[in-house]
């Protein structure tokens, strides 16, 4: 939130009945919105969301509400992903390890010596924030760029190993190893033709043989790099080994995998498979989920296939789902006593097809008789989740 002596600059998500709009700051879409004046509704709210405003401007003074109070309230610590405060500081640290990402990248395709020591503070607050905020940070982890796969990717296998590590018990310090681990698990893709990388079709036993290539790369990469530890080196390095010695690139198994090469594998397939690409989209958590419960026969670690999916939850932070009364809702926090009842914001009407006052709402709450029906895709009523998050 951005501030003049007469104007606020707020995310549409802060937005509430009463305030006063001088103008639409930033926008996404093809179609201008010109917008001032009061808003008179949540309705009114909701439609700005859905044609693609994200930033607006608003008078304080002409409010017809306490619009201070009305953020100030907003930046409760203790309310998970309903807190703009918290929702902006963790969209910073997202934004800051993509553009740190971007820059040790580039100097590596230029030959360039690369310090990871900035990347490793950001991943420290990305632990510290898991502790604090882990749902919001779920929460961001599902919406991604199509076109930004390589560093997509490669941040939420750091989120998701900070996640998985915590539920497990593993100590701070390894955490934010294994965090920095995934923010780098991929760096040796810049040896990798993008032909290759993006080809839409099934790979030839050759360029198989040639996108391989890219976890020694990564390897010989970290392994020259100051500040790289052994269990930085083992992400990077195992996480496309199976269990039953059928993985690459150096046909490890059993016991010759750790537990951090084990978690690595189990989180990076998961996160591959759920992740839309330009020539494919991805699957549902739930259908990603029989995946790896299909491969702990032998590719992956069963025991820790199964806390995976309790750590996740039933219905994993960020989902969508079509509730029991029609109403479509964004998961934004799990229910570890009642997976099947986790805590929802309600925005749309699936059968009427249009937007509502958004709520938030506790399945779990005595009282509650909404309960979910299935998982559904954003992309099949049209919906983008991002200006729901926060």
């Amino acid at each position: 939130m951005s501030r003049t002596a007469s104007v606020l600059t707020l995310p549409v998500s802060a937005l509430r009945p009463g305030m006063f709009v001088l103008a639409i700051v930033r926008q996404l879409g093809q179609k201008e919105v010109a917008t001032s004046g009061y808003l008179n509704s949540e309705q009114q709210i909701a439609e700005l969301v859905a044609m693609g405003v994200q930033t607006v401007q608003i008078c304080p003074t002409r409010s017809r509400k306490s619009t201070e109070q009305q953020v100030a309230s907003e930046d409760s610590p203790q309310e998970k992903c309903r807190s703009e405060g918290n929702t902006l500081k963790i969209k910073r640290l997202y934004s800051e390890a993509r553009e740190l990402q971007e820059k040790l990248l580039s100097q590596l395709k230029q030959g360039e010596p690369i310090d990871v020591g900035p990347l490793a503070e950001v991943a420290e607050e990305m632990v510290d924030t898991m502790f604090t905020h882990g749902d919001a940070m779920l929460c961001l982890a599902r919406i991604r760029a199509k076109d930004a796969y390589l560093m997509e990717h490669s941040m939420n296998v750091a989120i998701l190993l900070a996640n998985f590590g915590r539920y497990l018990g593993i100590e701070r310090a390894i955490l934010k190893e294994l965090t920095l681990g995934g923010l780098l698990h991929d760096v040796g893709k810049i040896m990798t033709p993008n032909a290759i990388l993006n080809k839409p079709g099934k790979l030839t036993d050759e360029e198989f043989a040639i996108m391989r290539e890219h976890v020694v790369h990564s390897r010989e990469i970290l392994g020259q790099t100051p500040g790289i530890t052994p269990v930085m080196l083992e992400v990077a390095s195992h996480h496309h080994e199976r269990m039953d010695g059928s993985g690459y690139p150096l046909g490890l198994s059993g016991d010759q995998l750790s537990l951090y090469s084990r978690m690595s594998a189990i989180v990076d397939v998961y996160d591959a498979v759920t992740a839309d690409r330009v020539y494919k989209q991805g699957l549902q958590p739930t259908q990603a989920f029989r995946i790896l419960l299909k491969g702990a026969a032998d590719h992956f670690d069963g025991i820790l296939v199964n806390q995976f999916i309790k750590c996740l939850g039933v219905y994993p932070v960020g989902t969508l789902v079509l509730l029991s009364n029609q109403r479509l809702a964004l998961v934004i926090e799990r229910n570890a006593e009642q997976p099947l009842k986790p805590k929802v914001k309600v925005f749309y009407h699936a059968t009427a097809r249009h937007y509502l006052d958004v709520k938030v709402l506790d399945l779990a709450k005595a009282g509650c008789s909404d309960t979910i029906e299935s998982v559904v895709e954003p992309r099949d009523y049209g919906i983008e989740l991002e200006p729901f998050i926060g």
